[in-house]
């Protein structure tokens, strides 16, 4: 099971701070976060009304977040850490 995944939804529905692999970092306040079997799908807003997806990737290590646009989903990259806010 996906470490980061598991700590996101422990701290779920508490807000989070995603530390992306770029550096940058994100603060949701946060919807949902549940297991379908050992993958991870959890929903979150920013202070602004921007609405993530944080999602298992193809293996146990990586954690995607995607940020909704007008046209559907953008992904703006891996997780690297998961922090409670």
């Amino acid at each position: 099971m996906n470490r980061l995944a598991k700590r996101l939804y422990n701290i779920a529905p508490d807000p989070v701070t995603l530390t992306l692999a770029d550096g940058s970092s994100v603060h949701l306040s946060m919807h949902h976060a549940e297991f379908f079997q050992d993958d991870l799908e959890a929903e979150g807003e920013t202070d602004d009304g921007t609405t993530y997806r944080i999602v298992d990737g193809d293996d146990d290590e990586t954690l995607l977040a995607a940020r909704e646009t007008d046209d559907g989903w953008d992904v703006v990259g891996d997780v690297t850490g998961v922090e409670a806010a």
